[in-house]
């Protein structure tokens, strides 16, 4: 029943879009890694500060689809993060952004991960949202920051291409 619940409200979140201004962004990286070693790093069960600067700590409640994780920001404030799809056979999930600082509401972000061959993988992180409080291009601005700084600190372990 719980699945179902997150299901509706993340087409809730989705049909929402269609009457007001959206903004998207997606970065891609490739890495000489494979896909399971970087599935692994970047897997939504893993602790966040990890792979992203901005975050000092984070906590993860729950496993599976319905899991929560508060990431605390570097200088102050919360982002709290929920699994609304998790696929460890094709290496993706999706998430939600429930509360945040962040110039932003209705986010629904993607993380998967392909493998290229042996030693060779890719990743890309993807995110839609509205804007709050910002003009679009403020807002991608941000986000697009955000996910630059996830792929540099993924850089830092695993060679990029």
């Amino acid at each position: 029943m719980r699945k179902i619940i997150f299901y509706i409200a993340v087409l809730a979140t989705v049909f929402a879009f269609s009457t007001s201004v959206k903004a998207d962004t997606e970065i891609t990286a490739i890495y000489k890694v494979s896909a399971d070693k970087l599935w692994d790093l970047v897997q939504f069960h893993k602790p966040s500060e990890n792979i992203m600067p901005p975050i000092e700590s984070s906590k993860l409640t729950g496993n599976g689809v319905g899991a929560i994780k508060l990431n605390n920001l570097k200088g102050g404030g919360e982002l709290v993060l929920q699994l609304v799809y998790f696929s460890p056979k094709s290496k993706s999930y999706n998430y939600v952004i429930r509360t945040s600082p962040l110039p932003l509401k209705n986010y629904v972000g993607q993380v998967r991960v392909e493998g290229l061959g042996k030693n060779r993988s890719k990743l890309i992180w993807s995110g839609v949202f509205e804007p709050k409080g910002v003009e679009k291009a403020k807002a991608d601005e941000i986000v697009s920051g955000f996910y630059k700084s996830i792929i540099g600190r993924i850089g830092e372990k695993y060679s990029k291409e």
